[in-house]
């Protein structure tokens, strides 16, 4: 039929093969890796594309759960975030309190202090008074004895004199 072809066209055609031997055994070689490949890789092909949409139903499955888990975790973030704010208003609150019996306190020592220190200023001034009466009384004496010794000492003897400055500080001493 091709020789047919051939001879109709004028010679060899453009479309026929010069060597029709080639073409046959080109296509027998071709049929023969088309069959093995069917025979061979044709289970394992079907086998891929039956699994496929188990595989994508897998995937859908998976992520389905993977944006569970998502939500769930957003929403623990957000009640942490809830707790934190009224952990955060406790502190503060707490904080609060806290300074409050703090200046109670700074309070109450301070008035306790100085309640010690007019106390202890009152018994420092009478204590003081004491002793400068005390040395008033003693100034005195000793410049009434002077006086007195610079009157009497004309009319007085020695032991006279001793007698007088001896009643004199007994009298001074009862007063105080």
């Amino acid at each position: 039929m091709f020789a047919l072809l051939a001879a109709e066209q004028g010679g060899n055609g453009a479309w026929l093969p010069h060597d029709l031997n080639e073409v046959i055994w080109g296509t027998i070689a071709f049929v023969i890796v088309f069959g093995l490949l069917i025979w061979k890789a044709g289970p394992a092909i079907k086998k891929a594309v039956a699994a496929r949409p188990e595989r994508i139903s897998g995937e859908l499955d998976s992520a389905t759960e993977a944006r569970t888990a998502a939500e769930a975790e957003r929403d623990r973030i957000k009640a942490a975030l809830a707790d934190s704010d009224s952990e955060a208003a406790r502190i503060v609150e707490e904080a609060r309190q806290t300074a409050d019996r703090l200046r109670v306190d700074i309070e109450a020592r301070a008035e306790a202090e100085v309640a010690t220190l007019r106390e202890r200023n009152a018994h420092d001034i009478a204590t003081a008074r004491r002793q400068a009466e005390s040395d008033l009384v003693g100034e005195v004496s000793r410049l009434a004895l002077g006086a007195a010794e610079k009157v009497v000492h004309n009319n007085l003897d020695d032991a006279t004199q001793q007698a007088l400055i001896e009643n004199f500080i007994s009298q001074v001493g009862a007063n105080n």
